[in-house]
């Protein structure tokens, strides 16, 4: 990180002014915009993968997440399988 000092002296006040550089990062990803409760699955299913595997970036509140940008269809076919898993049907 780089700084510059400015001194200004005007009417026998004295100012400094600084000016700071930071390097900015920008990470390529997928938002994931959904409910709490998917978005809590999506949270629970990461979790339970090994540190090697784990997709998730940032968590940006309640209904965001920000995630590796090639997992989307890994989310998909996750989700798809716990709704099958939990779908009823009736008895023939």
């Amino acid at each position: 990180m780089q700084s510059t000092s400015i001194e200004m002296n005007n009417m026998g006040n004295s100012f400094k002014a600084f000016r700071v550089y930071i390097m900015v990062n920008a990470t390529k990803g997928l938002v994931i915009s959904s409910d709490i409760p998917m978005v809590q699955f999506i949270i629970n299913y990461n979790s339970s993968l090994p540190a090697s595997q784990r997709f998730i970036l940032h968590v940006l509140d309640n209904t965001h997440l920000f995630v590796l940008p090639n997992v989307g269809e890994m989310i998909r076919s996750a989700i798809s399988e716990f709704r099958d898993q939990n779908s009823y049907e009736k008895p023939a």
